[in-house]
Parts: structure tokens; C-alpha cells; sequence
């Protein structure tokens, strides 16, 4: 036994913190290689007795590389293969891998032998089979490569083998590709995703502590108390580039503040009863309006213009979103939403009761709820792509800025946020902490990366969760009666205001 090997054993086989040495030590010899430093990483072998991989596991990685097909499948056979794969899965992709190198070097009947002898033999896939044949018609190496997709011996091709083949090894025999690195990215991403109060500004990825964002992120400190309304103040929204804030109160006003002074730059009037909506155009130039009076206005914030009136619903209306183009909104009530134009047609009719309304980001999509049922439509033809469910009343919903994920605050039985997850259509996270019963309670995303999820409650607080772990991280107080709207600023990501029936706006 040689003295590194003496070595070796003398050793215990675990590191003080409990990981098996000889994998420890064969991570941090391919780390060392991938580095540049192969003397160092010839050093570490040499000391420990270790060895990154067997010669068979070495002959096998040159032999892809270098295209020596024969030799790969010969090795195959000394390696220990993924149980939950066979060695025919490996043979198919070594010889698809063949097959394409024949016909790009355009020797078509040895890679018509490949394709008949060698790769239907293995009855595997044969759906590709299919298309590999197809590929024998390629005109040209760049015709195939164009149809394929696939980027030749001069390209990557070889090396994605590697990664593919590797995947169906045991990782015991050939360790995968930077193992020790990735292992790190993991670490690392773990810790942001459960940063409490992560800033997306702090990109760092320093190895030497652990990552913390301060708690400065989140807003807390109450910068103004905005006190122009008379009554209630029922929904809060602020403009797409951040400068100005729009309320809309039971005084039957709706004010547009200047963000950066803290006064109104406008006050709208027109309505014949209390304002229980606003919703700013795409480029910031208009607001719709609706209210108790059953009506919906346009206005132009740049001059304090009443546009348009609608008298389309004999109920009042509930909700209002515009489509991304800007000429186009929808409005509901508890019978019917309807898609109309900012000229006052009416493009479509929904005979469902509303009682919010989201468009995605993308503007392909209008999602609507009304009673226990959230529906997702698609704004091209105007379908049904999908229906959820929840368990109780839903009351509001909002959407976040990625269109991943949907808000929906749910009435008095469970008194929860449900964070739905609208590419799989199944609830993710559920928050918890506010209070809603008698109230309409509004919540909605906010922070750097909508990282957070930010709601209303009826005892007069404001509560910010983590949107991903789920986790109370402030509660705001300050008003004096339930706070039944919120907002987050979408420019300036540590700015959040809220509204109350205590007559008031806090910033």
C-alpha cells in the first residue's frame, strides 16, 4: 500500500460536520480542474489517495469527446448505470449521436446503416427514430443542422452527449459537471428565497457569510398623511411610471396627488354618489371611475377633462381594468361584465356576476371572479381556458407583475390571501394574520420582485407577508379604522400607501 494510501485510511472517512471525505475531496479535485488548477488538483489525488475517476470513467469521457463511438459503447458496459435506466437508453443516444456526425459529414449509407442496424434495433423512442429518418432528405450539413436544431461536431453537440450520458450514471462513477459550484448557487438561492426582506439591488454572491438583507427594503415609516377627502376612501392606484397616486372615496371625488409634493394635482367630480373604483389608462393620460351611481367615467388627468359617461350596467359596478393596448377596458357588476371600447361600444358580454377583474401583463389573458369562482379567458377569441375554485367568497384579486401568480382575498369564513399559482392552477401559499368579515379587503404584490404580498385588515393595520414562505414580516399601524385598500408603488419599490374609512391616505 502506498503512503497516500496509508493516509487515506488513517483518516476518518466523514469531515468534522459529517460529509463522506472521499466524495468531499473528489468535489473539490474537479472544482480545482474547472479552475485552471490541475497541478494542484494532480496534488490533492496524489495526498488524499482519492481519485476523481476511475481510468474506465476517463477513457469513456475522451472517447465521447473525441467521437471514438466504439469504443464508448464498449465502456458502457464497465460503468454503473441509473437502475431507473437501461443500457439501451445510453446506446440510443450514442448512436443517434452517430448517425447525425454521418450525415452531416454526408456519408448517407453509413448513416442509413446506422439508422437500420443499429438504432430501430433498440426499439427505443421510436417516435425520434421517425424523425431521424426524415433528417436523411437534409439537402446540406447546414440544412440538417437548420432542420435539427442540433449544432454539429464543431459545436457543443458532443459535450451536450456527455451531460445527457452523464445523467444516466451514477453519480458515485462519474460526477457531474461542476457539482461543487452548483452545490454552492443552491446554497446561495436558498438563502434569497428566504431572505426575509431580500432587495433584489443586493446581487451579491460573497462565499464568505451568509446572505442578509436589511430590513430598510420594506416601508414602515409614515411619511405623509394625506387628509383632502371627506368620507371613506375606497381604492388607491398608482400611476404605471410612479408620479402620481389616484384615490377614489365615498365623498364622490376621485384626487390625483403628486407623489413627489404630496398635493393634489386634480380633483375629479362628476359622480352623483360614492367612487368605489379607479383604474389609470396604460400610458397614464386617463382614469376610468365608477361608482355607486351605476356609471363609468373617462377622464383625462392631463386637464381635468370629463371624456365620456357610460350607463351601461343597471347594477353597480364593481370593478374596471384596461387592456394593454389602451383603447379597449372591461367593467362588472353582479350580472354581467362586459369588454368595451373607450368610445362606449360594447365588444363583448360575459353573463357571470363580477366581483373583480385582473389582466395579465401580457394582455392575453382577462381572469374575473364572482362568488367562490375565478375564471381565466383568453382575450383572443374570448373563451374559457380555465376555472378555479375556492372555498369560500372570493372578494378581490390581483395579479403579479410576471403573470405567474394570482391574489385572491378570500370573506369572513377563512379569512385568508390565497396565492394561486396560475401555470399549474392550483393555490400555493395561503397568509394569514389580517383581519376581513365585514369588509372589502384588497391586497396586492409589491417590493423589488413582488417578493411581497401586502393586504388591508379590519382592525386597522397593514400586514406584509413573504410572498414565498409565507411569513408575517410587518405590521404597519397607524389608521384608526379598517384599512380596506392598498398599493405598492410600481417605480419606486419601497414606497407603499394605504387607504381607510378613517377618511385618510398614509404614504
Amino acid at each position: 500500500m502506498s503512503s497516500s494510501t496509508e493516509y487515506a485510511t488513517e483518516l476518518s472517512t466523514t469531515t468534522p460536520l459529517g460529509f463522506n471525505r472521499l466524495e468531499l475531496v473528489r468535489l473539490m479535485v474537479q472544482s480545482l480542474q474547472s479552475l485552471g488548477y490541475h497541478q494542484a488538483a494532480q496534488t490533492l489525488e496524489t495526498e488524499s489517495g482519492y481519485q476523481l475517476e476511475s481510468p474506465a470513467v476517463s477513457r469513456f469521457r475522451e472517447s465521447v469527446l473525441s467521437g471514438n463511438w466504439a469504443e464508448v459503447e464498449l465502456l458502457t458496459s464497465q460503468l454503473n448505470l441509473d437502475v431507473n435506466h437501461g443500457i439501451a437508453s445510453v446506446k440510443f443516444l450514442i448512436r443517434e449521436q452517430k448517425f447525425l456526425e454521418l450525415l452531416e459529414a454526408q456519408q448517407i449509407k453509413n448513416a442509413l446503416v446506422v439508422l437500420r442496424s443499429e438504432l430501430t434495433p433498440l426499439n427505443q423512442n421510436m417516435d425520434r427514430v421517425h424523425a431521424l429518418t426524415s433528417y436523411m432528405m437534409s439537402s446540406s450539413p447546414e440544412d440538417l443542422r437548420q432542420r435539427t436544431g442540433w449544432d454539429g461536431v464543431e459545436g457543443q453537440s458532443r459535450q451536450k452527449l456527455l451531460a445527457s450520458l452523464q445523467k444516466l450514471i451514477s453519480p458515485a462513477i462519474m460526477v457531474p459537471e461542476n457539482r461543487l459550484e452548483n452545490m454552492l448557487q443552491q446554497a446561495v438561492e436558498l438563502q434569497v428565497n428566504n431572505c426575509l426582506y431580500h432587495d433584489i439591488r443586493n446581487d451579491t454572491r460573497g462565499l464568505y457569510s451568509d446572505h442578509i438583507c436589511a430590513k430598510t427594503g420594506i416601508p414602515s415609516i409614515t411619511r405623509k398623511v394625506l387628509k383632502e377627502h371627506t368620507n371613506e376612501v375606497w381604492c388607491v392606484s398608482f400611476s404605471h411610471d410612479g408620479r402620481f397616486l389616484a384615490s377614489a372615496s365615498a365623498d364622490s371625488r376621485i384626487i390625483i396627488w403628486n407623489i413627489q409634493t404630496f398635493e393634489p394635482v386634480f380633483i375629479l367630480r362628476g359622480h352623483a354618489s360614492k367612487v368605489t373604483c379607479c383604474a389609470w389608462s396604460p400610458d397614464d393620460t386617463k382614469i376610468l371611475s365608477t361608482g355607486l351611481d351605476r356609471m363609468v367615467k373617462l377622464w383625462d388627468v392631463q386637464t381635468e377633462t370629463l371624456l365620456r359617461t357610460f350607463q351601461k350596467h343597471s347594477e353597480t359596478v364593481t370593478c374596471l381594468a384596461w387592456l394593454p393596448e389602451g383603447d379597449r377596458f372591461v367593467s362588472g357588476c353582479d350580472k354581467k361584465m362586459l369588454l368595451m371600447s373607450d368610445q362606449g361600444d360594447i365588444r363583448y358580454t360575459w353573463p357571470w356576476p363580477v366581483r373583480d377583474v385582473a389582466v395579465s401583463p401580457d394582455g392575453r389573458t382577462l381572469i374575473a371572479t364572482g362568488g367562490t369562482i375565478i375564471r381565466i379567458i383568453s382575450l383572443d377569441d374570448m373563451s374559457e381556458l380555465n376555472k378555479l375554485e375556492e372555498s369560500d367568497s372570493v372578494t378581490a384579486i390581483s395579479v403579479s407583475r410576471d403573470g405567474r401568480y394570482l391574489l385572491a382575498n378570500i370573506t369572513a369564513t377563512h379569512r385568508e390571501i390565497h396565492l394561486w399559482n396560475l401555470e399549474e392552477g392550483r393555490i400555493e401559499r395561503r397568509y394569514v394574520g389580517h383581519k376581513q368579515g365585514r369588509y372589502i379587503i384588497r391586497s396586492c404584490f409589491g417590493g423589488w420582485d413582488d417578493r411581497f404580498v401586502i393586504s388591508g385588515s379590519e382592525d386597522s393595520t397593514i400586514c406584509i407577508w413573504h410572498r414565498d414562505n409565507g411569513n408575517l414580516v410587518q405590521t404597519l399601524e397607524g389608521h384608526h379604522r379598517p384599512v380596506t385598500c392598498v398599493a405598492w408603488n410600481p417605480t419606486h419599490p419601497t414606497m407603499l400607501v394605504s387607504a381607510s374609512d378613517d377618511n385618510t391616505i398614509r404614504m
